[in-house]
This record gives C-alpha cells, structure tokens and sequence, in this order.
C-alpha cells in the first residue's frame, strides 16, 4: 500500500499546488484546487499507472466509494489495484 500512496502522491503534485499532508486525511479535493476536470485527468493517469480501470460514478456510489477527499481516492485506488492483482 506504501507504494500505492507514494505513487497517488507523485500524480496529485502534479494537480494541485497545495501541499499534501497525509493522504490518509479528509481533506476535500475541492478545498487543495483539484476540480472536476482535473479530476477526470488524474483518473486518466491512474488508470495508467496502476493499470487499474475506474468505473463511472454511478457503479462507484453503487459499490460504495466515494471521490471527495484524498482518503476516498486512496482507499479506492488500492481496491481497485488489490482486485486486479486478484
């Protein structure tokens, strides 16, 4: 999970200019600049990078995952990677 979160990191610096904390927070995607199109282009360099496919928001809300602060993110993206590895 480690080099999950430090490979989410490396993507998101590339976003926002706020300083990340933890990715472990609740800080809101929204309040550290990223919006809904960077959002989407991030999506894209995760699917990339973790060779990983995220589903749209209505399966998202439907399996439970969230998207609205960094924790979400994290959480969703070690899911989604853990079930590939499956």
């Amino acid at each position: 999970m480690r080099e999950i979160k430090q490979e989410l990191e490396t993507i998101l610096r590339e976003y926002t200019a706020a300083e990340l904390k933890s990715l472990s927070g609740d800080e809101n995607l929204a309040d550290i600049g990223i919006d809904s199109l960077s959002l989407v282009e991030i999506i894209f360099d995760i699917e990339e990078q973790f060779d990983i496919k995220v589903p749209h928001e209505a399966e998202l809300e439907q399996r439970g995952f969230s998207l609205d602060s960094l924790a979400d993110l994290l959480h969703l993206v070690t899911c989604l990677y853990q079930e590939r590895q499956s």
